[in-house]
């Protein structure tokens, strides 16, 4: 008995000193903050010095998503995350589970349903063995597993796990969905216009920047394709650049897209082609973002201003002003956060004095998020969801309201599918199947539904003739680099602000 007592007494010792030690590994793995991870490029941009020495290059790079299906982007894109899954459970995030499949016709489904067809990631139906994907789904070794309950609104997939797929399942995940949703059924002509509208902002910013001061070598390209973004850098600073602007015309910096994504990325290039070159002196220079010049917001107010004309004076009109999201309580150091005043709030008051200006029956304007302020990423519902200033209007008997998401210059897979499922969730008339019919992309696409005699307008995007304040303010932004004023207008816009 005593022996039996004595092992118990131990293995419960043994139990709480592996309980101490792995409570001590998990708290020393994730002892620094995403957002803090060294070097922390967000420093480095507030403490940057801005005045260029010798021949200038600029690098543009930036989230772009391809005009056609590219699986290496979605790929990259769907690994982001990754850096914010606390260890151990970040070694299983990336891990290759199977091959991932949808059913081309029904990609986004929530629950389990017995498919017409299979593909994967590289839209094949078949296996490498050359059988096909719905034979072995019928023999039962395909099986579907249901949407992950810590994503809002996740869907399911069906999984062939008798062999590695390739790639980690998340990615497949993203990149299958993107292949049969977004470049499949999802929009007629199986093209995102974001690629084509971004490059109409960057080519008309170009055009300005080399006109006022000459012939500059530059490259644009998305910084979620390593492949492309490597061989653009390399090949900028063949060219003998002395002094490269890293450069995105972004209204907004965050540490997930910029600090810790294109610059991060872009940092590594660099110092992998100055190895190569024996350690070149490369001096680097992250352009102000294009959201703290005021001209910016005119897009905006151009876009509501022909919005309101074609509204009755007598009606009740409310304003959503939205930006992408994040889940802030989990993120607390973005530099999001830091940097988002001034052209956030500066553009809700302009568009609210141009609401005003109206003289309406009644009016207001709201901040809201299109992502994450939902049950799983906000809880205590601390943030506005646009769903939710969309559903606050129906029952506050508004005849309008009006969303502009002020954080897109261009329309992609956020703004046409995912944050249109999350905007207009269980609004009578929205179905995520029903093709995007999107014909010109230099006109706003835009969306209505009407409830209960309120109508809900997501207004689009400012492409075509609203962008010429987002070239003009991607203009400003370069050329207080290349004029040497940076600092100073910085200092001055932040001024300004306050």
């Amino acid at each position: 008995m005593k022996r039996l007592k004595s092992l118990g007494l131990g293995i419960l010792a043994l139990g709480v000193v592996l309980a101490v030690a792995g409570y001590g590994a998990y708290r020393y793995e994730n002892r620094t903050p995403a957002q803090l991870a060294a070097p922390n490029y967000f420093d480095y941009y507030k403490q940057q010095d801005t005045v260029p020495e010798g021949r200038t290059g600029i690098f543009i790079s930036h989230l772009v998503m391809p005009e056609d299906y590219r699986q290496e982007d979605y790929r990259i894109l769907a690994l982001k995350p990754r850096q914010y899954v606390p260890w151990p459970f970040r070694l299983l995030f990336d891990k290759d589970r199977g091959v991932l499949l949808l059913d081309p016709q029904r990609p986004y489904e929530f629950a389990a349903f017995t498919p017409t067809r299979l593909v994967d990631a590289n839209g094949s139906e078949a296996d490498g063995d050359g059988v096909a994907y719905m034979d072995k789904y019928r023999a039962g070794a395909i099986r579907w597993v249901e949407p992950n309950p810590g994503i809002y609104m996740d869907h399911g997939y069906f999984l062939l796990d008798a062999h590695p797929g390739g790639m980690p399942t998340v990615a497949a995940k993203l990149a299958t969905k993107a292949l049969t949703y977004y470049h499949g059924i999802g929009i007629k002509g199986h093209k995102i216009p974001h690629e084509a509208g971004t490059r109409a902002i960057v080519e008309g910013a170009m055009d300005r920047i080399q006109a006022r001061h000459g012939p500059l070598p530059w490259r644009w390209v998305t910084a979620d394709n390593f492949t492309l973004a490597r061989a653009a850098m390399h090949s900028l600073l063949d060219e003998g650049v002395d002094t490269l602007i890293l450069a995105a015309p972004a209204p907004i910096y965050s540490h997930h897209e910029e600090f810790n994504g294109s610059i991060r990325h872009a940092m590594e290039y660099i110092h992998e082609w100055q190895a190569e070159h024996g350690g070149k002196a490369i001096k680097v220079i992250i352009q102000p973002q294009i959201g703290d010049f005021p001209v910016l917001r005119q897009a905006w107010v151009q876009m509501l201003r022909d919005r309101l004309d074609t509204l009755p004076r007598t009606a009740a009109v409310k304003l959503v002003v939205s930006t992408h999201g994040m889940a802030w309580d989990k993120a607390p150091l973005e530099a999001w956060i830091e940097l988002a005043p001034g052209y956030r709030d500066g553009t809700l008051a302009d568009l609210e004095a141009t609401l005003a200006s109206y003289g309406f029956a009644r009016s207001e304007a709201v901040l809201a998020q299109d992502h994450f302020a939902d049950p799983i990423n906000d809880p205590q519902g601390r943030h506005l969801s646009t769903n939710k200033a969309f559903r606050d209007g129906i029952r506050d008997r508004y005849d309008y309201v009006i969303n502009l998401p002020i954080e897109f210059f261009a329309e992609n897979t956020d703004t046409l599918f995912s944050h249109a499922m999350f905007n207009f969730e269980d609004i009578p008339g929205y179905d995520r199947y029903e093709q995007v019919d999107y014909p010109d992309w230099t006109l706003p696409y835009t969306r209505e539904y009407v409830v209960d005699g309120t109508h809900l307008i997501y207004n689009g995007v400012p492409v075509g003739r609203y962008n010429e304040p987002i070239i003009e303010a991607f203009t400003a932004a370069l050329d207080a680099v290349l004029d040497g004023t940076a600092n100073t207008s910085a200092q001055a816009r932040t001024a300004a602000s306050d």
